[in-house]
């Protein structure tokens, strides 16, 4: 894989991270919003411990992650029964189209 060390910044502190090639606005967005995040953390929480907040941060950022994934399911499921609903509905309606053809 190739790809570029980049230099991001988390909670005023430097870090030096590999990107591919490509990737180099997608990383600044994510580290932007990263940061946002752990500076969010770090103000509802009142810890000084750069590790306890991005630990904190994490479990947050994960726990959104799967409550979304469930959402999602959820939603799926829900379209899934109306597509389901929808074929029925269309299958019965060229069955009756059927059967009235064939008796005249």
């Amino acid at each position: 894989m190739s790809g570029q060390a980049m230099d991001i910044k988390l909670l005023d502190r430097s870090y030096r991270v590999m990107c591919p090639d490509g990737q180099e606005s997608a990383l600044r967005e994510a580290a932007r919003q990263l940061d946002e995040r752990l500076a969010d953390t770090k103000t509802a929480t009142k810890l000084t411990n750069v590790e306890q907040i991005a630990v904190m941060a994490a479990l947050n950022l994960c726990h959104e992650w799967i409550q979304s994934r469930q959402e999602q399911a959820e939603y799926t499921a829900a379209l899934e029964d109306k597509i389901r609903l929808l074929q029925a509905t269309i299958e019965k309606a060229m069955g009756e189209k059927r059967g009235s053809s064939n008796t005249n």
